[in-house]
């Protein structure tokens, strides 16, 4: 089964009716004898990776983080890689696939950029990452929209370019027997579509195909909404924390993953840890609430998976909530007693930071270092 997924996505014209060993010999013949081929039918993630791993040479490691899912090269031991480091993986080509991809890898990027398989791929993937889960009756709809849109190509040019997409290969899956859609980064797609009955949301929001692009856009660190005040104001904070280039779009990234999940008395610290790894940096309990709200102000105004599109503010539920109005900060510690909260040295005897009226070492000197 590994192999008719190996065949399928790369495109290999294999007979699946033989036996193993000779298959296994057809396709490797495939994938040394025609990379310029299935170097085509690549996501551009996987494109990038190889030619970040060309760039580097033949058995050199580069260093990444984990992704939110793996590539395809990996995923099929193209690549060779070490994950023993719970932090980075090291990543590098063998020296026979650096052999084969080598002088070919730039006119495949070149070629994605200019026949629009990669403005295509983004759109996909970004109505995937805002929704989280389409049928895929809902998906070609969203998907014909962009069509008319970019006036590229003709319907029916389009649909067999889309059937061939690595994207819908990578991301189709079937519920009960209906073919459904579902963003990469999902791994149970499912909890998605059960979880939408909870809510009283009974039509999706509406993105246009310039909103898809900025969703679909920085495989596999996506992000979106960053030109929103919200956006604006998250990114303000980030770089004032001190992250930039790469981590910077991490951390807007996983901000915006764990806004999917999380909303109510189920938020979690996940959501906030890019304010809290950053802690030492804080010196007053009004500064760091502050960062936290904007982060919960961000993710309030994102398109949710459970809620088709819409944010939470738009529909009013699955808010993540940071605090009472009455007493913010101590409301935010009490529902984080082991946060981790950066406060200067207090003496046992002085009056708590939060404002309580009691000694430090009767409030929040029990739970805070």
């Amino acid at each position: 089964m590994e192999l008719e997924d190996i065949r399928h996505f790369f495109g290999a014209d294999v007979p699946s009716r033989v036996r193993k060993s000779e298959f296994v010999d057809r396709l490797g013949a495939y994938i040394v004898e025609k990379p310029q081929q299935w170097l085509g039918k690549m996501l551009e993630r996987d494109l990038r990776l190889l030619k970040l791993l060309v760039d580097a040479g033949p058995e050199v490691p580069v260093y990444l983080d984990y992704p939110d899912f793996p590539s395809v090269l990996e995923t099929v031991k193209l690549l060779g890689s070490d994950t023993s480091d719970e932090n980075f993986r090291g990543v590098w080509l063998p020296r026979e696939m650096y052999d084969i991809v080598a002088g070919h890898i730039d006119e495949a990027l070149r070629v994605g950029e200019t026949d629009g398989s990669f403005e295509m791929e983004r759109v996909a993937l970004g109505y995937l990452n805002l929704y989280g889960v389409l049928t895929i009756d809902e998906f070609y709809n969203a998907m014909v929209d962009y069509c008319e849109w970019s006036q590229r190509w003709n319907v029916e040019t389009f649909a067999q370019k889309l059937s061939g997409s690595p994207v819908l290969k990578l991301c189709r899956f079937d519920i009960g027997g209906a073919p459904y859609v579902c963003a990469p980064s999902i791994f149970d797609p499912e909890e998605i579509v059960s979880g939408r009955k909870e809510y009283d949301v009974k039509e999706y929001r509406q993105f246009s195909p310039a909103e898809a692009i900025e969703a679909g856009k920085g495989s596999p660190y996506f992000v979106f909404g960053l030109g929103t005040p919200e956006g604006k104001r998250l990114v303000e904070m980030l770089v004032n924390l001190g992250y930039s280039g790469e981590e910077l779009v991490r951390e807007e990234h996983d901000i915006w993953m764990n806004a999917q999940m999380t909303g109510g008395d189920d938020s979690t610290e996940a959501i906030f840890s890019a304010v809290s790894r950053m802690q030492d940096k804080i010196e007053a309990f009004e500064d760091y609430n502050a960062c936290m709200e904007i982060v919960a102000a961000y993710a309030n105004s994102l398109p949710k998976w459970l809620l088709l599109g819409h944010s939470a503010n738009e529909v009013n539920c699955l808010k993540v909530i940071l605090q009472s109005e009455e007493d913010p900060v101590s409301a935010m510690i009490r529902k984080n007693p082991l946060m981790g909260l950066y406060i200067r040295p207090v003496p046992a005897d002085d009056p708590c930071p939060c404002g309580s009226g009691i000694s430090y070492r009767f409030c929040h000197g029990r739970n805070l270092s």
